[in-house]
């Protein structure tokens, strides 16, 4: 669980199946070389890596578990990330994405049980951004909105919402049926005006990111200065993966193309102008189901089949040939006996810093430039200094 205070003065420290969760691909445009890090302490680039062949360390190999398609799990000498190769580009992502992964309109994607954990733990995150904000129910926007979930728990506790996705089957749930306003395309070409958004999430988004650094960017311009940013991500670094290995379940290729671990997380947010406040190893939305069908998979089931099994009718995603009778209830039946295990495991590896996703909040934090002149010089000299600091 190791829930991790931070100090913001702390110097920087040098079409399938994905988990359960309103998540999207996100495929950044082309961006300036560099920009100036207005609200950091250096400068960051916003250069897109191109994870060329000769920077490129394989780890492992890995398999689309519906099309088949090979790819490989290497580690980038020139970004520090660790990617999925080759990347699909925009044009063939799509075809990764069958029709029931985003579910029916008017269906539920999963058990009305799963949904209602979901939903109350989504009240939990909109809390911890309002903790870390200090300030009243503002302007926020969901980066990869997905069905909308997210944001309409932070429209019940007062917030104006806005949501983003790359496309209207995507958004359809969201639009339709929850009123959500919902701007199709990408971050970058939307053009959302400078210091507009009190808060941004990236809730299990920024895995699907060709460029994370340049969407960070990006976030960093559009959030107002003292802004929160909430970013959930699979932590590539955590137990369960380094012993799962193409097997865990949330390595997902090839629409998780970017894999986070804590440190590569926290240092690319640092370099984009954030610092960050709260760190948490544990959800338990995500962590447990995980904990199971990665069991399940190093077992030699079909790959995700529980998981299969227990979207609605309308959001399965496996096509082919059924698999076998015996499968399905080895998975009914096993999944059941590891629930009870994974409650302890996951808890453990949570509390070690081996937990199966990372949750950080940070803030853009409010530099001189972003006081008017009337309003600084009002302050005493050494409130002006500590500001002046980096």
């Amino acid at each position: 669980m190791q829930d991790t205070q931070v100090d913001s003065a702390q110097a920087p420290a040098n079409a399938p199946p994905i988990p359960p969760s309103d998540e999207s691909v996100i495929h950044p445009a082309s961006l300036p070389v560099e920009a100036p890090a207005q609200h950091g302490t250096t400068r960051f680039s916003r250069k897109r890596c191109t994870h060329a062949a000769a920077n490129l360390t394989t780890l492992f190999p890995a398999k689309d578990f519906i099309t088949g398609h090979d790819f490989q799990i290497a580690e980038c000498a020139q970004c520090g990330f660790a990617v999925t190769s080759p990347q699909p580009g925009p044009t063939d992502i799509g075809n990764y994405y069958p029709r029931g992964y985003y579910g029916a309109v008017e269906q539920r994607r999963f058990p009305e049980i799963v949904e209602k954990l979901q939903n109350a733990l989504y009240t939990l995150r909109v809390r911890e951004v309002e903790a870390v904000s200090n300030s009243g129910p503002g302007r926020v926007l969901d980066v990869g909105c997905g069905r909308g979930v997210l944001l309409q728990e932070f429209r019940r506790r007062g917030w104006e919402v806005q949501g983003t996705e790359l496309s209207e089957q995507a958004a359809s749930y969201a639009q339709q049926t929850l009123n959500i306003p919902v701007t199709i395309g990408s971050l970058e070409t939307i053009h959302f005006p400078s210091n507009h958004f009190d808060a941004v999430t990236l809730w299990h988004v920024l895995e699907h990111v060709e460029n994370p650094r340049a969407l960070l960017t990006e976030i960093n311009r559009i959030l107002k200065p003292d802004g929160v940013l909430l970013v959930a991500v699979p932590n590539f670094d955590s137990l369960e993966a380094r012993v799962s290995k193409d097997k865990w379940f949330h390595l997902d290729v090839p629409r998780h193309i970017t894999h986070f671990s804590d440190a590569t997380l926290e240092e690319a947010l640092r370099e984009n102008g954030f610092d960050v406040r709260h760190k948490s190893g544990f959800a338990p939305e995500y962590d447990f189901f995980s904990f199971v069908q990665s069991t399940l998979n190093l077992c030699g089931l079909r790959h995700n089949l529980l998981y299969e099994i227990v979207r609605g009718e309308q959001a399965k995603v496996l096509a082919g040939e059924p698999a076998p009778r015996w499968q399905v209830a080895a998975s009914l039946v096993l999944g059941a006996l590891l629930g009870i295990i994974s409650i302890p495991a996951t808890l453990l590896a949570g509390f070690t810093g081996q937990g199966g996703t990372i949750s950080i909040l940070a803030v853009k934090p409010a530099r001189p430039s972003d006081y008017s002149e009337a309003a600084w010089s009002v302050l005493t000299p050494g409130l002006q200094r500590r500001l002046a600091q980096p």
